[in-house]
């Protein structure tokens, strides 16, 4: 009985996650834009700035996944925050809005980006 009760609630479990993963691509195909937020802060000792990319990713302390990488898989340095802007800008990025938030003592400056996505055919949506 304990072992039903396990299997069935495994599968309940399973078919959760599994529909948060389809609501997600689905949201995706109907966006019409996309964001990301830029955040800069200077780097110790030294006149270039850390960037980080948050595109909305799952963020990990082991892994590196919010820093701009070139197409060799090098990652990208900026001498200056508006260097760093006009990359975005380069790579088809809007500027929205800035902000600043005090962390530690430290400044972190915050750009909110958009771009458009090309236009797709209408989405099937099935319930």
């Amino acid at each position: 009985m304990k072992k039903l009760l396990f299997i069935v609630m495994l599968c309940c479990i399973s078919k959760f996650g599994i529909s948060q993963e389809k609501t997600q691509e689905l949201s995706k195909t109907i966006a019409k834009e996309e964001y990301c937020m830029v955040l800069a802060s200077s780097k110790l000792l030294s006149t270039k700035v850390n960037i980080a990319v948050d595109f909305g990713q799952e963020w990990s302390f082991w892994k590196d996944k919010r820093s701009l990488k070139d197409e060799n898989g090098k990652k990208l340095e900026f001498d200056s925050v508006i260097d760093a802007l006009n990359y975005m800008s380069s790579q088809g990025w809007e500027f929205v809005n800035a902000y600043s938030l005090t962390t530690s003592g430290q400044n972190v400056l915050h750009y909110v980006m958009k771009r458009n996505l090309a236009p797709k055919d209408e989405p099937e949506i099935k319930g």
